[in-house]
């Protein structure tokens, strides 16, 4: 903030335009070059300021301070719901003390800078500037902000197990600042439209609560519900015949592909591939380098060491096989 000093001028007047004005100011009585006064803006005991520049001591021209304004944290927006709900605030002068009674809206507080035309809200009151008149014929006067309604997100269900558990999450808008509290719920931020029927829940990492809509007219259940435990997935391989038949012949989650029968690296490209006869984890079609093949379907057999044929697309390929776990050594093309 200022701070107040002795000063000294290279004229007998503060003021500019006079007989006598300063053109200069210092920091000490001998006005030496080092010791010009920095940059910045200076004012005397009749509230006359003003401004040095280029680093040398030079003094702009004078002006009077005019009235300070009241600083106020004001909502701004598009819109007067936007001002009033969307958050967004800023520090912003006032020419009065009152935010019904100001004139216009400014960004600095010698009232010299108008802010931007747009809405601005204070307490529940929401007023737009269209425009810098400072006879307050183009700020309008101030009128009630429409309600506000938090957002929240929310799993939705047409059933309480189906909104607890696998229903699809959305943005909805409630008419309380909480899920607990509130009686009605919409799907847009002014309130206009109510959420259809059905379940909402309000998933956390602890326990997660559900209400229902219904009534047609977004009305909430007066209190919230805990949802039940969620029922866990997982993928099995299920047989009807037999251990032996779902751990041994299993259920196909490998990639099946067709190769000659694993013999040695010479003849392994002039092999006669049989058709279906091999499995990989891989992501291919083939598989490659460090995949892991299996001679059943269920994956619990690996391909022995050796070498295998393939015909990729065409291209005759050989398939090496080493460390006595099925995984692929490496994959070469075979000379024409």
């Amino acid at each position: 903030m200022p701070s107040i000093a002795t000063y000294y001028l290279n004229g007998t007047v503060w003021a500019s335009g006079q007989a006598g004005s300063a053109t200069k100011l210092y920091t000490d009585a001998s006005l030496g070059a080092n010791t010009v006064a920095p940059n910045g803006w200076y004012k005397d005991n009749n509230n006359v300021y003003r401004e040095v520049t280029g680093g040398d001591g030079t003094l702009g021209s004078s002006a009077t301070c005019g009235t300070c304004g009241t600083a106020f944290t004001l909502g701004y927006g598009s819109s007067a719901f936007s001002a009033c709900c969307s958050g967004t605030t800023g520090t912003f002068y006032l020419d009065n003390a009152a935010f019904a009674s100001a004139n216009n809206v400014y960004s600095n507080p010698l009232l010299s800078t108008f802010a931007a035309n747009q809405f601005y809200s204070y307490s529940s009151q929401s007023r737009e500037k269209t425009g810098d008149a400072t006879d307050g014929s183009e700020f309008s006067a101030a009128t009630a902000c429409a309600t506000c309604y938090p957002a929240i997100a929310l799993q939705f269900g047409s059933t309480d197990t189906v909104a607890c558990c696998t229903g699809s999450t959305t943005t909805y808008y409630m008419n309380q600042p909480t899920f607990a509290a509130s009686t009605k719920l919409y799907t847009d931020a002014s309130g206009q439209t109510a959420a259809n029927d059905g379940y909402y829940a309000l998933i956390t990492s602890g326990s997660s609560v559900y209400k229902q809509v219904s009534g047609g007219n977004g009305t909430l259940d007066s209190s919230t519900t805990t949802c039940s435990a969620c029922a866990t997935a997982i993928s099995l391989c299920a047989s009807t015949v037999s251990a032996d038949d779902v751990c041994c012949t299993g259920c196909s989650t490998f990639t099946n592909f067709s190769g000659t029968a694993n013999t040695n690296f010479n003849t392994a490209c002039t092999a006669t591939i049989v058709s279906n006869n091999y499995w990989h984890n891989g992501s291919g079609t083939y598989p490659v380098a460090g995949d892991t093949v299996f001679t059943n379907v269920g994956g619990t057999t690996t391909a022995s060491n050796g070498h295998f044929g393939i015909d990729d697309g065409g291209t005759k390929k050989i398939v090496s096989i080493s460390g006595g776990n099925g995984v692929v050594a490496s994959v070469a093309t075979c000379a024409p």
